[in-house]
């Protein structure tokens, strides 16, 4: 199955970078469908980003895990497909996982999909939703899958909607979070409790005490700055006014309490408020950075991607450091990926001039100091504030995507990162994010504000990307081939 999954993948690749859509300091599958990011880790100075796969469909189907590494965020090296279903534990599809970095070992655990014959609901019934584990020293080359928890190790009340393993350590302990619907239709994390990695027993549940959703997926916990973070996707959730107007959310809680102990969830809060954000993953990098990288797609939307017809669909968000300020949980793009900008102007930016930047691929930072203001921005995407409200338009470059909505007291900065087919904007220093893909020709990429305005504008270099082939004849040696995309 590698071997063809591998050779599909390059027969199709010409057609996928022939697509003008293709984004310059983005990653994203070299063919076929992207989706959640998994195993996030830093090893020996190599930064391995793995995430849902299926070269063989753009719009889905049996999923593994690609593979891109990076020493630097600049150049990247796009690695074999080797995390296929091909075995009993696994064998319709290598779902979402994490990593965790033990005594030199990275320890990857995710969710093994099987599918039972017969006539099957695949939620209530039919479906094996399994824990497994491999191990790996470099990143690169791993161990045999090995099963730790099935059906059976879960709480009878549970659905067939177990998945998406991840670990923290705490005090000599590691837990694993792991999100779940109930056969009553209520969205939870179950946490299990382990001393070794391997053996792993049923801890605690984290729930709120009204249903909220039927189904949390993705769940990551972490600490920082003194705080415990619940990031999940709830599914489900009704909208309320301005909140929640996605299909399926993405945010966090505020977990309070110690694990050993009673545990408590905070308010919700939503992490992104655009058309294309879903399943964040964390990790934390050797400069002890809590770093996020997120899926730029979100499922079952009636709203679409036209690089479909190229062979490929979706994209994997900027990396994003993580901080706290107050009770309020910050993001923004990592320093190394500021570094590929190159400073284009600065200065103030008359009331309705138009600025064009001459390319697609840019960083704009407005310095704001106004009760209400439009941004218009290339072709039909546009920013109004009024009343506190901010309102995101986007027009026939949408291809669907109409409008999302952010209250807000004030503003005081945006940045806006724009790629050939993608957006992505932070509110006050990262204060609110707000990501979509954006469809339109790319001839006219310019900026009109409704008022004079402080800005900053940086062109954006492109990401080099590196591929590994597998390794062919007697050498042994792998063949590399250098692209810019």
């Amino acid at each position: 199955m590698k071997n063809f999954w591998n050779q599909y993948e390059r027969a199709q690749m010409h057609e996928a970078a022939s697509d003008p859509w293709r984004l310059s300091y983005h990653l994203m599958p070299p063919v076929g469908w992207l989706n959640d990011p998994n195993g996030l880790c830093e090893k020996d100075g190599i930064t391995h980003i793995f995430y849902q796969y299926s070269p063989l469909e753009p719009k889905g189907g049996q999923k593994g895990w690609g593979h891109y590494s990076t020493k630097d965020w600049k150049t990247f090296v796009s690695h074999p497909i080797d995390l296929v279903p091909d075995t009993a534990l696994d064998r319709d599809g290598v779902y979402s996982g994490s990593a965790m970095i033990k005594e030199d070992t990275i320890h990857f655990f995710y969710t093994g999909n099987i599918k039972f014959e017969g006539d099957h609901d695949y939620i209530y019934q039919g479906r094996g939703h399994y824990v497994n584990t491999f191990t790996s020293q470099d990143g690169i080359t791993f161990s045999e899958k090995r099963n730790v928890m099935k059906n059976e190790d879960y709480p009878q009340d549970m659905s067939c909607h177990v998945r998406d393993p991840k670990i923290y350590e705490e005090n000599g302990t590691y837990y694993m979070v792991l999100g779940a619907r109930t056969r009553e239709d209520r969205g939870l994390i179950l946490v299990y409790r382990s001393l070794n990695l391997n053996d792993w027993t049923f801890h605690a549940r984290l729930e709120k005490d009204e249903p909220f959703g039927y189904m949390w997926e993705c769940p990551d916990l972490f600490e920082l700055d003194g705080k415990k973070v619940l990031l999940t996707c709830p599914q489900g959730v009704e909208q309320e006014g301005y909140r929640y107007e996605n299909l399926y959310q993405n945010g966090y809680f505020l977990v309070q309490g110690e694990l050993e102990d009673q545990m408590t969830l905070s308010e919700f809060t939503e992490l992104d408020h655009g058309f294309d954000f879903y399943a964040p993953q964390t990790y934390q990098d050797a400069k002890g950075r809590r770093i996020l990288i997120g899926w730029m797609g979100l499922p079952d939307v009636d709203y679409t991607n036209p690089t479909v017809e190229k062979g490929w669909q979706h994209a994997l968000t900027l990396p994003r450091k993580l901080w706290f300020e107050q009770d309020r949980l910050y993001q923004f793009p990592i320093e190394e990926v500021l570094s590929l900008q190159k400073d284009l102007y600065q200065g103030t930016l008359k009331a309705n001039e138009l600025y064009d930047v001459k390319t697609p691929c840019f960083h704009a930072t407005f310095a704001i100091d106004a009760d209400s203001f439009r941004i218009d921005l290339r072709e039909d995407a546009c920013l109004q504030y009024q009343d506190g409200l901010l309102t995101f338009s986007l027009g026939d470059s949408g291809y669907g995507r109409d409008q999302r909505h952010i209250e807000i007291k004030q503003i005081h900065t945006i940045d806006l990162f724009s790629d050939t087919s993608s957006l992505e904007i932070f509110i006050n220093n990262g204060e609110y994010a707000l990501t979509t893909r954006i469809y339109d020709s790319m001839k006219m990429n310019s900026i009109a504000i409704d008022r004079s305005m402080e800005l900053q504008v940086r062109t954006m270099d492109h990401y080099t990307i590196e591929r590994e082939e597998e390794e062919k004849g007697e050498g042994n040696e792998n063949e590399r081939r250098n692209s810019t995309w």
